[in-house]
């Protein structure tokens, strides 16, 4: 894969849109966490995608912006991301213990506490799903699992905080979209200002507003229609620094299918809002 090739691969995953600049720390651990709720989100063949697009750009020093889209004009490189593998056997990170108490083999684990953490949000975005509302199974046009659930070693050194994340298809009227979830547990350094943590989810468009929750302040995020990804997300940070995020969305995959998109989202802004500050998500 060169160059050329790389820009396609991002051009048929996503949508190029360069964000707000923001300042260079921040922006290489959102770039972390974008890569890898992109790849998560999109599943089957656009995860695929996402890994090459990610290793080239780490090995030709491109640099991955906040959003995870590839440099635009005159983007200088930011140098290889904290806490991903390098080629040097020296500089590699050293992963968390797995289930099976041998190291991981790479930032998501397989088995064990945080792992059965990941499948508990799952179960939990399950649980949320309205009355009347179908939960389908198996994958998008035999590729985008339709259900899904990871654990992600983040923080430096990797698994000093981790990231819990999943997403399901919920189906009304031969219709389908999702509903999805991401934890990240204390210690993120995510920030405490609703809208400002709101903005760390999805980097691009969309309007913020803060819903109250009983005493809890939520950053709501709304974004125009057609965007081919989460249409709305609510975020919260818990006073012991544990942040939540739930989102729903029309459609049930990033990419093209088969699946007709929902004409109208499963849960009201309210809802959303209540299920960020709920106690089911607050995961150590």
């Amino acid at each position: 894969m060169n160059e050329n090739d790389l820009r396609e691969a991002m051009r048929a995953s996503m949508t190029l849109t360069p964000p707000p600049p923001m300042e260079s720390a921040a922006a290489l651990a959102a770039g972390r966490r974008a890569v890898r709720r992109r790849a998560t989100l999109a599943g089957g063949g656009v995860a695929a995608v996402m890994v090459a697009v990610t290793a080239l750009a780490l090995s030709s020093g491109l640099h991955v912006s906040a959003n995870g889209d590839t440099p635009w004009a005159g983007q200088p490189s930011a140098g290889p991301i904290s806490g991903t593998p390098s080629t040097d056997e020296h500089t590699k990170p050293a992963w968390p213990l797995d289930g099976d108490g041998e190291p991981q083999d790479d930032a998501t684990a397989s088995s064990g506490r945080h792992y059965d953490q990941g499948k508990e949000v799952l179960q939990q975005v399950l649980a949320v799903v309205p009355a009347g509302w179908a939960k389908p199974t198996g994958t998008v046009d035999g590729e985008s699992p339709l259900r899904d659930h990871q654990a992600v070693a983040d923080g430096d050194p990797p698994g000093s905080t981790w990231v819990y994340s999943a997403l399901a298809a919920v189906a009304k009227d031969g219709r389908t979209g999702r509903l999805l979830a991401e934890v990240h547990t204390k210690g993120n350094g995510l920030p405490a200002e609703p809208c400002a943590l709101a903005r760390t989810f999805w980097v691009t468009g969309g309007a913020c507003t803060v819903v109250t929750v009983g005493r809890a302040k939520v950053g709501l995020v709304t974004l125009p229609a057609g965007q081919d990804r989460v249409d709305q997300w609510a975020s919260y940070r818990h006073a012991d620094g544990v942040v939540v995020y739930v989102g729903q969305s029309r459609d049930a995959a990033n990419s093209k299918s088969s699946l007709k998109p929902l004409k109208n989202l499963p849960l009201t802004k309210q809802q959303l809002a209540a299920l960020a500050v709920d106690d089911r998500f607050h995961l150590e």
